[in-house]
């Protein structure tokens, strides 16, 4: 494995510790609830949703976290601003770990902002995300805001190798006056956790694993990416998934899901080995493969930056918690 030369932020949210050098923290794992069409909600804008089955999920997230050492965050997604101010008010009465605010509607992430800010649930949030979409008012809100951790996402549609992404976040790539970093330091987020984008495999999937190393030698930084995201914008890959969707015996018939299930869930040790802090893995009923993968990851990251370069990996972490 490797180190980095720049000195490397962590960041406690909550008691729990995201960033550093390789090995030195566990892998932060996110996953994701109140997903578009996920099985459990019945009414994604009036955040009507089973009720059981998001705390069995939620559950089974941080059993799995408990037995691995790897944090959890709760990804919570929503639809509308009446559906995010329940989510969360539910998500945060069954469970106490550090949730993520996420939608792709402003007004929603406006909305759980001021809800967390409110209800004293502020030092828990996570904001996802500052980007280049963001307007005056959302940026403004931020920073009336107490929130001081948020994702940046470096995601530059001009430009997606590593150095597009750098140039937003050091320059604001012509969007912005400032880079992202500044500019969110600016609004008063000091808990800085950058997603460097993914995009699909063959349109710059790798350039964004990639730069997660450019930006932590760069800026210090936590990193992270939604990797599972690449297999499943994978043309070749969803159409191997159909042609095979069929069980019969013999052959490759009925493979298909098993395939996709196989590199949807085993994308995610790709930032890990690249020495990212944290993988938003997708659906949270994922957690009982996605966390012993990720923690088997971790131990031979730390196993090597410990032998190599003395980096003894920090209590919770799956070489504690699973080591032999």
């Amino acid at each position: 494995m490797f180190l980095f030369d720049r000195e490397q932020d962590v960041y406690d949210i909550a008691g729990l510790k995201v960033g550093g050098q390789p090995g030195e923290h566990a892998t932060v794992l996110c996953g994701t609830i109140f997903y578009a069409k996920h099985y459990l909600v019945e009414d994604a804008d009036k955040g009507i949703f089973d009720k059981k089955a998001a705390e069995d999920v939620l559950k089974k997230q941080e059993e799995f976290s408990d037995l691995t050492g790897n944090p959890c965050i709760m990804q919570i997604f929503s639809e509308s601003p009446e559906a995010m101010e329940k989510e969360i008010a539910f998500c945060t009465e069954v469970s106490d770990v550090p949730f993520l605010i996420d939608s792709t509607v402003a007004d929603a992430k406006v909305a759980g902002l001021k809800y967390a800010d409110e209800v004293g649930l502020i030092e828990k949030a996570v904001y996802n995300s500052i980007n280049v979409s963001c307007s005056p008012e959302e940026l403004e809100a931020i920073k009336n805001s107490r929130i001081e951790a948020a994702i940046i996402l470096a995601f530059n549609p001009k430009d997606s190798t590593v150095a597009g992404k750098i140039d937003l976040l050091e320059t604001g790539a012509g969007t912005f006056e400032k880079g992202l970093v500044n500019l969110a330091r600016d609004l008063g987020v000091t808990k800085q956790m950058c997603d460097p984008a993914t995009l699909p495999i063959g349109a710059g999937c790798g350039s964004a694993v990639a730069s997660g190393f450019a930006v932590k030698s760069k800026f210090g930084i936590a990193v992270g990416l939604g990797i599972h995201n690449a297999p499943s914008a994978w043309t070749w890959l969803k159409t191997f998934r159909k042609e095979h969707a069929t069980k019969g015996p013999g052959g490759w018939e009925g493979l298909g899901a098993d395939v996709f299930k196989i590199c949807d869930i085993a994308s995610n040790i790709i930032p890990v080995i690249a020495g990212h802090d944290f993988v938003l893995y997708g659906p949270i009923e994922n957690a009982p493969t996605v966390f012993p993968l990720v923690g088997m990851a971790d131990m031979i990251v730390a196993e090597a930056n410990t032998a190599e370069h003395e980096i003894e990996p920090v209590a919770p972490h799956p070489s504690i918690n699973m080591g032999a």
